[in-house]
């Protein structure tokens, strides 16, 4: 069985020409995805790279197993956000797209064009195209204005990505939209997009994957699709929980359910964070607006779970809308801004993608805006105008509008995040951001579960990216085939191994799995501390003051708030070593980067975060 080549599409907007690149030895050591994207982060972007230099690049990853068990994309990028290496993924078909286009790498994009521009891509045919006359267009009318127009063109449907005016204006959490449905979101890749003039990608395949054995692969993954065991778990966690999708309302109105779910004491925050329930929260009734606003649920390909769940809402504020409640843009703002009900998310949500934001990182700040508010450390004339009190759906709607059109103070403010935004606002402001390394907390409440420890240890900025399972991106796999893959296959890493050895014609052991694995983690936050990323080693790995100062009581009473003192120099320690197979202080074990052949690094890192 012969291995099979890897090959990377190569598009330089400032020359405005574009190669093929044989990448097949990196993939080899390093996966492809985001694996492949810390080496072209590590080779292409010098130290002290500016977030918006033409330097910066910017790789829409896929790999071998992109279609297969699911279909990411999932794009690497220094964050404008935080300064340091991200990554940000999106569901959906446009990453297997890249993939039968003939690039089962993916797509990176380097420097940046004279003027609005979008990528034409059709099998080996490449253009990059004037895109004038989308810049300004909101998502929606972006993508439909290039279908039709494609259509026309060619009797075919294209797979797109765009931005909208978040993107195009560089808030630094600005989303890229992909097929107008999905995004991705995390630390700003469509700020990336807009400082390189790029306004959209358009992608249509029709060579098809290549995978070393064919029948093998069709075996594998017929296994994986009618294992019983997958089919009861995507029933059981995935159609009665995800599906409802939203933590909101699975966690606060019924924190019961936690068990159920499976995830032990997860929560998500009230009004800021102050809280972890409120009267308003049993508002969130799931059931009843799936009822009468669900349209479909939708799934990546190759994907047995479908976790999209899309509804149909014919709001006042912007008329008949299509819109997603996954809990990443509905917990993060929802009753953190007190919103009254899901009709009232439901508008949030859509205005969301029309912008073009991430729900997590805006939900974070507007709720922030509205603490400060209410504290008089920012004021109505801060906010060009609005009065912005909780609950208020429509103050809240033109926030949104003047944040990523950076309009006034405030906004502008708020449109670069908590850090830069703090020092704006003033030092009596950052009490009340409860954000770590920059950065929103997500949906997920960190005084209960494990979220103090992931959040504060991820070197890409209080996400669950940037963590050892994040070795997914770099599959190009959710995060939730992980428990399948041990359906099927007795456990992830051998369920990897399966795969990877049929579809690439390699013959990979546990051994070389769990080594590339390790390879990922370690070089994913060498890339970070190059970038700045703790250095000196340990002052951005620190939780806000609120978590372990300010008590939050739950629906039941149960109240919940971190010992700081145990948590530093106990559990975050214990944690950090093993869970993350680091020394007790963060940094790299040098030992362990000499073993997996990253000693290159060692030279260019700060000598206080590798021992």
């Amino acid at each position: 069985m012969s291995e099979i080549a890897f090959k990377l599409l190569e598009i330089d907007l400032t020359t405005k020409t574009s190669k093929v690149v044989d990448v097949t030895e990196d993939v080899k050591i390093y996966s492809a995805g985001t694996g492949l994207g810390n080496k072209l982060l590590w080779d292409r972007v010098p130290q002290e790279t500016g977030s918006f230099d033409p330097e910066q690049i910017l790789h829409f990853g896929v790999g071998p197993l992109t279609g297969l068990c699911g279909g990411q994309c999932a794009l690497s990028f220094i964050s404008p956000l935080t300064g340091w290496k991200s990554g940000a993924t999106s569901g959906g078909y446009f990453g297997a797209e890249i993939a039968d286009a003939g690039y089962n790498t993916g797509i990176l994009i380097t420097g940046k064009a004279s003027n609005p521009v979008y990528i034409y891509i059709y099998d080996d045919q490449v253009e990059i195209r004037d895109a004038s006359d989308l810049w300004g267009l909101n998502s929606t009318k972006t993508n439909a204005r290039l279908q039709e127009k494609l259509y026309q063109e060619t009797g075919e449907i294209f797979r797109t990505a765009v931005i909208s005016a978040a993107g195009e204006n560089l808030v630094r959490y600005a989303n890229i939209i992909f097929d107008g449905i999905h995004s991705a979101g995390k630390r700003g890749p469509g700020a990336i997009m807009g400082s390189k003039n790029l306004k959209a990608m358009v992608v249509r395949g029709t060579i098809g994957a290549t995978y070393a054995d064919h029948q093998k692969v069709w075996a594998l993954q017929k296994s994986y699709v009618t294992n019983p065991k997958n089919a009861l778990t995507s029933i059981q966690y995935f159609g009665k929980h995800y599906g409802i999708n939203n933590w909101t309302s699975t966690y606060l109105s019924n924190p019961s359910t936690l068990g159920d779910f499976k995830y032990g004491s997860i929560m998500t925050g009230v009004k800021n964070n102050h809280s972890f329930w409120d009267p308003i929260c049993d508002n969130y009734n799931y059931n009843d607006y799936m009822m009468k606003y669900r349209l479909w649920h939708h799934a990546c390909p190759g994907c047995i779970i479908g976790c999209y769940v899309s509804s149909f809402d014919n709001n006042p504020t912007l008329g008949a809308t299509v819109c997603k409640h996954l809990y990443d843009n509905s917990g993060g703002c929802s009753a953190n801004w007190m919103l009254k009900t899901y009709e009232e998310q439901s508008v949030v949500s859509a205005a969301l993608e029309e912008l073009g934001m991430d729900g997590e990182e805006l939900g974070g700040v507007v709720a922030w805006a509205m603490d400060l508010y209410e504290h008089g450390i920012i004021t109505q004339e801060d906010l060009g105008g609005i009065d912005l009190k909780w609950g208020d759906l429509d103050a809240a709607l033109a926030l949104m509008k003047k944040i990523a059109y950076r309009e006034d103070k405030a906004p502008n403010a708020l449109a670069d995040g908590f850090r830069r935004a703090e020092q704006v606002f003033g030092e009596e402001s950052i009490w009340y951001a409860y954000e770590v390394h920059g950065c929103a907390m997500d949906t997920q409440e960190m005084r209960s579960g494990t979220n103090r420890f992931r959040y504060t240890a991820s070197a890409q900025g209080a996400r669950k990216h940037g963590e050892p399972r994040d070795f997914n991106s770099s599959l190009t796999q959710c995060s939730y085939h992980a428990g399948m893959l041990s359906n099927s296959f007795g456990s992830i890493n051998e369920g990897t191994r399966q795969l990877l050895n049929a579809a690439c014609g390699w013959n990979l052991t546990i051994k070389d799995v769990e080594d590339m694995y390790w390879r990922f983690f370690y070089f994913s936050r060498a890339v970070s501390h190059r970038a700045g990323y703790n250095v000196p080693l340990g002052k951005d790995d620190i939780i806000p003051v609120r978590a372990y100062t300010e008590t939050i009581t739950d629906k039941y009473g149960t109240k919940y708030m971190v010992d700081e003192p145990y948590w530093r120099e106990v559990e975050f320690p214990d944690y950090l070593e093993n869970s993350c197979k680091l020394n007790r202080d963060g940094s790299l074990p040098k030992s362990e980067l000499e073993r997996l052949g990253l000693g290159f690094v060692i030279p260019e890192l700060d000598p206080s975060v590798v021992r």
